[in-house]
């Protein structure tokens, strides 16, 4: 059998196994033997010669298969390589095929596959090699996960009189299992020998403040097949990279990762980790389940309610909270979830563990009885018990006590430096690197240090106090770490836990929630408070929102450290931004209260930086523009101060007020100093496309976004990036696509009052757009009811001049009429061009259809702007209210020519509504002009199959009616009846008043 599991090798049943050469023969043989039947001698040989020409690589196969002939001859299976004109085949059996059939088997590592087998100088082989790994595990996998548990066989056997719950725990086909018992029972020695290979997550007593640790630390040491698994092009895991990466940075060292979804990022994680796993294993083992913590065990509850991934567990069911107790036994209720008892050992099972694990000793009946009696059928105190002699069978000390003790008394039986190397392993709690041991213990790294580190660590592993478990060294058993902290001295505690957090802080993997409650231990509070100020902050990575405000608001109350309670409270009032500006801006301006009180000037210098920069954006979308500039001079000035680290949140503030202002030269100043900060953020095309927008450039920002969405698809979750390009691609007339993806993004930022404020405000217009006005009306009012939730005058005041929009095209001008007085009270002063403008025409349109003369600052206000380069947007609504006047007095020439100028501005920019609009109204100018309705038609109905293909349904009746109007035909007529009928819609009584919105220019009268 050619042996591929462990070191490579031809092993003959009862001979000596053979190693697999590391040559070309050896190599050729390997690919061979696992290829499936008969394979090309072309693409063989392009595999391990692919820079040779096909007829030297050919050669070069030749001479190989004869040389592989060769070893396989000494092998005495020559016959087993047949060739037949261009086909190879070699046939021979390996220890694969039974790997594959088995649920429990090693798992293949693809950076070292074959184990220790390398072909020098032939890249090729080793991508092969790493491709046949990846490969051969996801079709382990797949027949795992199809097999039956009862076909499964364990690679380890069961631990002796424990036969019945080792075939219970095999057998089970229940997506979860829980093993209960007392401390020492044999849970995690059941656990082990029935399932040795699968990956396990281990419930650590006081170290359940960072959620998912289990997880994580099963992840970390299954690495490269996991690196392996994201690299696959197919694999399921591959979206989920990046927020994988949040709580593995090591799957993405140099990348910066997308902004933080706050709604979804906990959904995302939870998902990610439940394909990391399902890429690795087809069933994961949890050892102390009583010690995991929330978030870990609400994965593992809800694996329990799905098919997709099966846990077998480990719990002590006195220490079980109440309510997870009572949600397993629900799980149990539903048969989801299957218990299993691990009672004490009976006398005669006593009897059958002493005989398989002490064979060399001869235990007397009395004996085996005293035993029993004292152990009350427990194994780890069995084993303690034998460990410790005569002695121990004396006194009356109760079991838990008893047990203590002879731990205790077989810690003093080490030498004094392996005992304190224990000690460290106790204090840690977690499995640590020996670096970390040793660094607790004071033993640097030298030659002489590591003779006498290796002396220690062997004592103690010989001793069976200490155990290996990756990534390092850990207590064998959670009662030895028990009595060993017992036993330890107040001050040797908490001088252990010292070392411990300060060891752990120079680790970029370590948890900060553990190196808080490390410092907690050693009686520093207020460190520990950094701490926990740093872990709110993985909290928030990790999506679990609720508990980093929990730990903030401790922060912020119990920090002796005045700059420390500020940083706490700044996140705090970050937290409001997306839901109430109005309660952010007041926590923020109590911070600046007591920003005087730091006196460390550096720290203050830094804290305000952050406060500027968090009011000028809390400002900005408010609509609080002057407020804005006064905190982004203060940010301006400080700037040179702060850290290389604030610069690019400063210049994105900035950005945002540059745009509101209309200042795009500063804008783009600011995105140069925000690409010297930032040089390989993927955001910066978010900014980009901003500041395009706002410069007019419409094509050039959308082309921004897109590029952004079809690079960074999970920048999604963290930026508006889908409701950004919804209002490009909406002004570009791609209404269907826009829809699609604000939809898409309303749905992303469910319970975010600032964003879904906006794109309900994006899809009203693009409902109105299509003519759909119910739906239109209902989306922006939930637009404005969401802005003036979270105090964003901005917003509100945007919404209600859509509204009026939406309401002068239903030929209601009194209720524009009421929006638009509604909006200039809410945001009367806002000075940003794109903004004013449209409040501008709306103002002169309603006048317009009011009958009323049109008030003279808006006109001159958008003839100013219409003088001036500007966005096309303003320029085209300066030439829209032109033209409304110069109709309304029947100048023909002067409509005639602002129409033309605002066709050939929308034109130019592509914005195709503004561009259909413009040719209507130069239809209707040239009537005045006296134009024959003949030589007009054609103009109608350019109009009319633009407005047809981009849905615009009233530009469609528009020019629909002006052709039915006009010597129309009766299909013509039965167009325009059709158009009319979609604007009318279905609600009654109709949004839509046809006769009023009739009387609007462009008219066909």
């Amino acid at each position: 059998m050619l042996c591929l599991l462990n070191l490579p090798a031809w092993a003959p049943s009862g001979e000596a196994p053979q190693a697999l050469p590391a040559t070309l023969p050896g190599a050729l043989l390997l690919v061979l033997a696992l290829g499936e039947g008969w394979q090309a001698r072309e693409r063989v040989a392009q595999l391990l010669w692919p820079d040779s020409e096909t007829a030297e690589a050919l050669h070069h196969l030749r001479v190989n298969l004869h040389r592989c002939r060769t070893l396989l001859q000494r092998w005495g299976v020559a016959d087993r390589l047949e060739t037949q004109g261009s086909q190879l085949r070699l046939e021979l059996p390996t220890d694969l095929s039974a790997w594959l059939n088995a649920a429990d088997g090693p798992p293949l590592d693809p950076e070292d596959w074959p184990r220790g087998w390398r072909l020098p100088g032939h890249e090729g082989m080793a991508q092969w090699c790493a491709a046949t790994a990846r490969r051969l595990h996801l079709r382990w996998l797949q027949l795992s996960r199809k097999a039956q548990p009862a076909q499964h066989r364990s690679s380890a056997p069961a631990p002796p009189a424990r036969e019945a719950e080792h075939q219970a725990l095999r057998h089970s086909s229940a997506p979860a299992l829980l093993i209960l018992g007392e401390p020492g029972a044999g849970k995690s020695t059941l656990l082990s020998s029935a399932f040795p290979h699968a990956p396990c997550l281990r419930g650590l007593e006081g170290l359940q403040g960072m959620p998912y640790r289990p997880l994580l630390e099963a992840l970390r040491a299954q690495l490269p097949r996991l690196e392996a698994a994201l690299q696959e092009s197919g694999s399921p895991l591959r979206p989920y990279r990046l927020d994988l990466a949040r709580v593995l940075p090591e799957l993405a060292p140099d990348e910066a990762l997308p902004p933080l979804d706050a709604l979804t990022a906990q959904a995302r994680l939870t998902e990610a980790l439940t394909r990391a796993f399902e890429a690795l294993t087809p069933l994961v083992l949890v050892d102390d389940l009583q010690w995991c913590d929330p978030a870990s065990v609400e994965w593992l509850l809800m694996l329990a309610h799905g098919e997709r991934l099966r846990w077998r567990g480990a719990a002590r069911p006195h220490e079980l909270a109440a309510a997870l107790g009572q949600t397993l036994r629900l799980l149990e209720d539903q048969g989801r979830l299957e218990r299993l008892d691990l009672a004490p050992l009976d006398r005669q099972a006593l009897a059958t563990v002493c005989q398989a694990r002490w064979p060399e000793r001869a235990f007397g009946e009395a004996q085996l009885d005293r035993l029993h009696a004292i152990s009350a059928g427990n194994p780890f105190a069995l084993g303690e018990l034998v460990a410790a002699g005569a002695e121990a069978l004396e006194g009356s000390a109760k079991l838990p006590q008893r047990v203590q003790q002879m731990v205790q008394r077989r810690l003093h039986a080490l030498s004094a430096p392996a005992r304190r190397v224990v000690e460290a392993a106790a204090i840690s709690v977690q499995a640590l690197p020996e670096a970390g041991l040793r660094m607790m213990m004071g033993l640097p790294e030298h030659a002489e240090s590591d003779r006498a580190w290796e002396q220690l660590r062997s004592e103690a592993l010989k001793a069976g106090m200490l155990c290996e478990r990756p990534p390092g060294l850990a207590c064998s058993h959670d009662l030895i770490r028990a009595a060993t902290v017992d036993a330890l001295p107040a001050e040797r505690r908490a001088a252990l836990h010292r070392h411990a957090a300060l060891w752990l802080a120079q680790q970029a993997w370590a948890d900060a929630m553990t190196i808080a409650e490390h410092w907690l231990a050693a009686a520093e509070p207020q460190t520990a408070l950094i701490w926990r100020h740093r872990g709110a902050e993985q909290l928030k990575a990790r999506g679990r929102f609720d508990e980093a405000r929990a730990a903030w608001r401790e922060v912020a109350e119990h920090a002796n450290d005045l700059a420390l309670a500020l940083r706490a409270r700044l996140e705090l009032a970050a937290c409001d931004f997306y839901t109430d500006l109005a309660r952010g801006h007041a926590a923020l301006l109590a911070v600046q209260a007591q920003l005087v009180g730091v006196a460390d000037l550096e720290q203050r210098l830094h804290l305000e930086g952050r406060l500027c920069g968090a009011l000028v954006a809390n400002r900005v979308y408010a609509g609080d523009v002057p407020s804005a500039r006064h905190h982004a001079a203060r940010l301006h000035a400080l700037l040179p101060e702060l850290p290389a680290s604030e610069h690019g949140p400063a210049c994105e503030v900035m950005i945002e007020l540059a745009l509101r202002d209309s200042d795009l030269p500063a804008a783009w100043r600011w995105f140069a100093r925000l690409r010297e900060a930032w040089p390989q953020q993927p955001k910066l095309l978010n900014i980009e496309g901003h500041i395009h927008w706002f410069g007019g450039q419409v094509r050039a920002a959308h082309d921004a976004l897109q590029r952004l969405l079809e690079r960074h698809p999970d920048y999604t979750s963290g930026l508006t990036v889908e409701n950004d390009l919804a209002v490009m691609l909406g002004t570009l007339g791609e209404l269907a696509q826009a829809e699609a993806l604000v939809r898409s993004s309303l749905q992303r930022w469910a319970g975010f009052a600032q964003v879904e404020s906006r794109s309900n405000g994006v899809l009203g217009v693009l409902l109105a757009g299509q003519g759909r006005h119910a739906e239109a009306k209902t989306a922006m009012e939930a637009g404005v009811r969401l802005a003036r939730l979270q105090a964003s005058d901005w917003l509100a005041a945007e919404g209600l001049l859509n509204l009026a929009r939406l309401m002068l095209q239903c030929g209601r001008p009194e209720w524009a009429a009421r929006h638009i007085a509604e909006a200039e009270a809410t945001l009367g002063d806002n000075p940003e061009p794109i903004y004013r403008s449209k409040w501008m025409l709306n103002s002169i349109l309603v006048a317009s259809a009011l009958g009323q003369t049109p008030a003279a600052a808006p006109l001159a206000w958008l003839r100013e702007r219409g003088q001036q380069p500007a966005h096309p947007l303003v320029q085209c609504r300066a030439r829209r209210a032109e033209a409304e006047l110069a109709l309304q007095a029947r100048d023909g020439s002067a409509a005639l020519h602002a129409a033309e100028r605002q066709a050939a501005l929308a034109r130019d920019a592509g914005l195709q509504e503004l561009w259909a609009e413009a040719r209507l109204l130069t239809l209707r100018a040239r009537m005045l002009l006296g134009a024959a309705p003949a030589d007009l038609r054609p103009l109608a109905q350019e109009v009319q199959a633009l407005a047809a293909a981009k849905s615009y349904a009233e530009l469609h009746w528009r020019a629909s009616a002006w052709l039915a109007a006009h010597d129309g035909s009766a299909a013509e007529q039965q167009q325009a009846d059709a158009a009319l009928a979609l604007l009318r819609g279905h609600e009654q009584p109709s949004l839509f008043d046809a006769a009023a919105a009739a009387r609007r220019e462009p008219r066909w009268d």
